[in-house]
């Protein structure tokens, strides 16, 4: 019964899309197919009134046998696509939906072995495609038809489809749709427990010459002075830098801001690596390096020429911290900015989950001055641009963004600019009032290895096209943002957000610690911003245990500015002194003070914070005011902030009367041995007046 549910439904698909069936192949084809189809190339991009227009591309045999006598036959439906309701209903057709009839003329490719590719190039003259000529977008493509062991049949072996538009001149010249492209730039720079690049040799891909960064760099450098909107994680830029010196660790020194031009201690050694980029120990080659710098500069420029959207840095999930954490997601949007303006750049701070979606009831939670680029799901009623509380509301064009129909990929460069052209053309057919196209592209996107021969930018020059900056408007947004509770469900988890806390934390204390300037706080808090990250919605766990890793090499350097003493000390009496020494085993400067945690019937003067040099250590004599008995002190080593650092010191203090029983039976004897030397000098003293006393003279006469 379900078999022939789809004999029938097959060819009905097939005209509510717009183009009549082929008789020999009206049914539903296997969705999988031996051969696959590139369409890389389809010139011109719009149907000619007249002349020719030619597809080229690539036939690959994905399977484990021989096919023979392949040939590439291109096909077109007869009437077009004339709404954007259409054409997003054709745009989720099935792959093995027939949509189009086939031509007459073919490239023979020939014979192909398991693995193995060929290209073809078809040319067909307009006049010979099937169209009625009507305006609107049309479905053109390829079939493959090739011969196995089984035979050869009508049946397409392989298969590659888009949209190309046909408008009349009066047409062409009556309206112009504005179109906003929005590249990211954006990749997970997951951490190492050093604080390096946890994968470099990813990072060497990225930046090869045909990596993904760099044909990013070189498919906007074709925009030549079309506006262009960049949306950058400045994580990224940072990335690539570190990559360019050599991966190094965190340093508790300042950052150069000079390092993306490399120098000869940054350089790492000229020798080829084992992977062909990356050593075991994570430092790339000279070669992978230099490109590395090369490619920061060239984005740089790119990013300084163009409209230019800053992401929180590294790209934090601004849900999940709006509801937890908002002063961790107030300190991703100020790094961003610090770390923009450290190359000189200038750009507008957003929020834009790749998704698209935002809570609506946390956008009071979001930095001040961040405005929100989201999708509008669909929904082609709503405004492309508008204010939400006061902040920038910006929604991409969430159809036109899913680009071609498959089974090519719907952000390829062709069939993304395709699209583009189809959406605009039914813009114009159906006569409704322009509204602008804001096209945002996944948060990964890679334009491909044939990007160039797609030409996105000149294809997309017509007369009814233009390429503009992101529209802007001052209407108070009047719709609903959706929220789904599977976004809620995706949302980073407690675990991550307390390893990004601790991090971040650790990399506030040792930077306090240090004395003079460092970039520690900036690099540690721009790590712990990793596992809060969209892209640690798929790793959640490894996140957590980089993250964590690297927390507690923190600690371990925290640990390195510690205090000593005796752990038992006894005051005769209720003053004294306490010996404490404190070391730095560091190598950098720190400001150290101590903190008391005892009982209240002890007092002692830690005196002011004092400064160490690297590898120095301090012994003071720190006054002491205590009852008598034994106290537990503990001495607790601290940043002039007063956040604590290292181990703390315990010791017992002992404290007895024995001391002042001592000191008044001294005092007692001092005043007895005064007394009697008083009344000793007083006897004599008195002795003495009575020798010298002259005798009388009468007393002596007989």
């Amino acid at each position: 019964m379900l078999a022939v549910v789809a004999l029938l439904v097959a060819p009905l698909v097939g005209v509510a899309l717009g183009g009549a069936t082929d008789p020999a192949v009206a049914v539903e084809e296997p969705a999988a197919t031996p051969l696959t189809v590139r369409l890389d190339s389809m010139s011109p991009a719009v149907l000619p009134r007249r002349g020719s227009i030619t597809l080229e591309g690539s036939v690959s045999n994905d399977s484990e046998e021989d096919w023979d006598d392949v040939n590439v036959t291109p096909f077109s439906s007869t009437t077009p696509l004339t709404t954007r309701e259409d054409l997003a209903l054709a745009a989720q057709t099935p792959e093995q939906t027939t949509v189009g009839e086939r031509l007459d003329v073919f490239d023979a490719v020939g014979d192909l072995g398991p693995g193995e590719s060929a290209d073809f190039a078809v040319r067909v003259p307009v006049g010979e495609l099937p169209i009625s000529g009507d305006p609107g977008a049309y479905w053109i493509g390829v079939h493959a038809l090739g011969t196995d062991a089984a035979g050869r049949d009508a049946v397409a072996d392989g298969r590659a489809r888009t949209f190309v538009p046909l408008l009349t001149p009066r047409q062409a010249r009556s309206a112009s749709v504005p179109v906003s492209l929005v590249l990211p730039l954006r990749q997970a720079a997951r951490r190492a427990a050093d604080g390096s690049l946890d994968d470099p040799q990813q990072w060497v891909d990225l930046s090869a010459e045909e990596g993904r960064l760099t044909r990013l760099a070189d498919l906007a450098a074709t925009a030549g002075d079309r506006p262009l909107t960049w949306l950058a994680d400045p994580a990224v830029l940072d990335a690539l830098s570190d990559l360019g010196r050599g991966n190094p660790p965190v340093s508790l020194e300042t950052r150069s801001e000079g390092s993306d031009e490399g120098s000869e201690e940054d350089d790492p050694e000229e020798s080829p690596a084992p992977s062909g980029g990356s050593d075991a120990a994570g430092v790339p080659d000279g070669a992978a390096a230099e490109r590395a710098r090369a490619l920061v500069q060239r984005l740089r420029d790119e990013l300084d020429s163009r409209d230019l959207l800053t992401l929180p840095y590294a790209d934090p999930d601004a849900a999940a911290l709006a509801r937890r954490r908002p002063p961790l997601l107030a300190r991703a949007a100020t790094l961003s900015e610090r770390r923009t303006a450290a190359r000189d750049l200038v750009g507008r701070a957003v929020v834009a989950p790749p998704g698209g979606f935002f809570d609506p009831e946390l956008v009071e939670a979001l930095p001040e001055d961040e405005d929100l680029l989201l999708s509008d799901q669909g929904e082609l009623a709503l405004s492309p641009a508008s204010t939400l509380d006061g902040r920038r509301l910006t929604l991409a064009d969430a159809r036109t963004s899913a680009g071609g129909p498959a089974p090519v990929s719907g952000t390829d460069p062709l069939a993304l600019r395709q699209r583009v052209l189809a959406e605009a053309a039914t813009q114009v057919v159906a006569g409704d009032e322009v509204r602008p196209i804001v096209v945002t592209l996944p948060q990964r996107w890679d334009p491909g290895a044939a990007w160039r021969e797609a030409d996105l930018f000149d294809g997309l020059d017509t007369g009814w096209v233009r390429f503009a900056a992101l529209p802007s408007g001052g209407t108070a947004y009047d719709g609903q943002l959706p929220y789904p509770r599977s976004q809620r469900a995706a949302e980073i988890g407690t675990d991550n957000l307390r390893a990004a806390v601790e991090l971040a934390a650790a990399g506030r204390t040792l930077s306090d610690l240090l004395t003079g300037e460092d970039d520690v706080s900036d690099d540690l808090l721009g790590a712990s911003l990793q596992a809060v990250s969209y892209s640690a919605r798929r790793l959640p766990r490894l996140n957590v245990e980089r993250t964590d890793a690297l927390a507690a090499a923190a600690r371990g350097e925290l640990a390195r500015v510690r205090v000593t003493g005796n752990d038992l000390v006894s005051l005769s009496s209720g003053s004294g002194d306490v010996t404490v020494t404190v070391v730095n085993d560091l190598e950098q400067p720190v400001t150290v003070g101590l903190r008391v945690e005892t009982d209240a019937e002890v007092e002692i003067d830690t005196g002011e914070a004092v400064q160490l040099g690297p590898g120095q250590r301090s012994t003071a004599r720190l006054p002491v005011r205590s009852s008598d008995g034994v106290h537990e002190v503990t001495m607790q080593p601290v940043t002039s902030d007063g956040a604590a650092v290292g181990e703390p010191f315990t010791f017992s203090l002992r404290t007895s009367e024995v001391g002042r029983v001592i000191w008044v039976v001294i005092a007692a004897g001092g005043v007895l041995l005064a007394v009697m030397i008083a009344r000793r000098v007083v006897l004599r003293l008195r002795s003495r007046h009575r020798r010298e006393r002259p005798t009388d003279p009468a007393k002596d006469v007989p």
